[in-house]
């Protein structure tokens, strides 16, 4: 990756696996959540639930479009959960972080309380440089926004940036159309042409194939 000078990460599902504990709490909340501000029983809410991100990809847009406010979600959601409670220090992440020798920025849909106590547990809040809240970009959603926002104030082209993330459509795919280079945590999809790693850890294994 010898012309790569930045990371981009996704936080959530990128740093931890996708199906984990900690999902598994964030989804309970965000149902709950929903429930009580739309008031929904059980059944109405897990339909929605389901058909939600299918129109919407961008949990954000998806919200918003029912009229609810996204700093309600993240103190409602995020700022009620402590991550620490399942996940622990990740030594073997730490590790994989160091040995990328360019700066490293996240993008996150998170809170800020959240995303900083997670970061801490998972032992790597001194390795990123900055972290950036979609929250703080609002009305814009899109990743790409902030993505582009990252590019300039660090003088970089577009293809010297690599994003990394979980989500094919949110974090990848508006990010290979504009020309950054992209890395999907996940099993492949075939009909993406993107480069596709089991997880994190494999980040060190991927080769920029014009370096």
């Amino acid at each position: 990756m010898n012309k790569i000078k930045c990371f981009i990460f996704d936080q959530d599902g990128t740093f931890y696996p996708e199906e984990s504990v900690l999902t598994n709490a964030l989804r309970k909340k965000t149902k709950k959540w929903i429930m009580k501000r739309l008031s929904l029983n059980k059944k109405e809410v897990e339909k929605l639930y389901r058909k939600l991100p299918k129109k919407y990809p961008n949990a954000l847009e998806g919200f918003l479009s029912l009229g609810l406010s996204i700093k309600d979600y993240h103190k409602n959601v995020f700022d009620t959960i402590k991550p620490q409670k399942y996940l622990s220090k990740d030594k073997k992440l730490i590790s994989t972080i160091k040995e990328l020798k360019r700066e490293k920025f996240i993008v996150t849909f998170s809170s800020k309380k959240y995303s900083k106590a997670l970061q801490k547990t998972l032992g790597i809040h001194k390795l990123i440089k900055r972290t950036y809240y979609s929250i703080d970009f609002l009305p814009k959603t899109s990743k790409l926004f902030v993505y582009e926002h990252i590019r300039k104030q660090n003088r970089l082209k577009r293809g010297q940036i690599l994003i990394v993330g979980n989500n094919l459509e949110v974090d990848i795919i508006p990010a290979l159309n504009k020309g950054y280079k992209a890395v999907l945590i996940g099993k492949p999809i075939k009909k993406a042409k993107v480069k596709s790693i089991k997880n994190i850890y494999n980040l060190l294994h991927i080769r920029d194939r014009e370096s």
